[in-house]
């Protein structure tokens, strides 16, 4: 009877916790519409003005980049909340990377930090581009804040079991061992001052959705893995792909 009474009482809580993130994404996409297209608006005002410095309208570039990934991802809270079907499309996973990383990049020179993408092109997967861009973007900001004094982020890939696993490796001080069982979990913050603790759980969410997994593994930093799964044609010819890291560049 006190194990019911358990169940109950988890059952009920997770529901609440469910609930909490439906209405907290209803909000966010009647909230944000507005003032998003005002972001919109003032950055192409800026890219369009001339003559401007060259590093205006690369801020500027960058702000209008990333306004229009975040209504990119309204687009697919809505879709999600009516439970239209999910869009998805063949993505070279490295131009993925970039793009989320190129979003970063500002961020990580003003903390000294260096974004390694070992990730070859010409791996091809069907993804819901933006979710999965989010997921990338989650991953690096998080490396990010957790090096404030500088270091590395490293990306790789390679190919087994008809997956390409990829892995986000950072140099910073790792996750604390009190909240590792429970990263995953919804409002599981690692104590950012404004942090909500969804990242992670929406992060591994999308990577579910895919097929795939999103996990933690040992290492000196912090070390995610995400699984996706392959393509039969691609499995087929693709080998394990290694590269050279290259720096990440976004300069118009």
């Amino acid at each position: 009877m006190l194990l019911d009474l358990n169940e109950d009482f988890a059952t009920e809580h997770w529901q609440k916790r469910i609930s909490r993130i439906g209405w907290l994404s209803t909000s966010m996409v009647h909230d944000l519409r507005n003032p998003l297209g005002t972001v919109v608006a003032g950055a192409e005002m800026l890219m369009q003005l001339d003559p401007a410095p060259t590093h205006v309208k690369r801020l500027a570039t960058n702000i209008y980049r990333a306004a229009g990934r975040m209504r990119e991802l309204l687009t697919d809270l809505t879709d999600a909340s009516r439970g239209d079907q999910s869009t998805f499309e063949l993505c070279d996973i490295d131009d993925v990377i970039n793009t989320a990383s190129a979003a970063a990049l500002l961020t990580a020179e003003k903390h000294s930090v260096q974004i390694l993408n070992a990730v070859p092109g010409g791996i091809k997967l069907l993804l819901e581009r933006s979710r999965m861009e989010c997921v990338f973007f989650n991953l690096i900001t998080n490396a990010l804040e957790a090096m404030p004094d500088g270091g590395q982020i490293r990306i790789g890939a390679r190919i087994a079991d008809q997956s390409v696993f990829i892995d986000v490796e950072d140099t910073g001080p790792g996750i604390p061992d009190a909240i590792r069982d429970r990263l995953f979990e919804p409002f599981v913050t690692l104590g950012k001052d404004r942090g909500l603790g969804l990242g992670l759980t929406l992060s591994r969410q999308t990577v579910l959705d895919h097929g795939g997994d999103l996990r933690l593994e040992p290492a000196a930093g912090a070390r995610f893995v995400i699984r996706l799964p392959l393509n039969p044609s691609q499995a087929s010819s693709l080998t394990s792909p290694s590269a050279c890291p290259t720096h990440v560049s976004t300069k118009p």
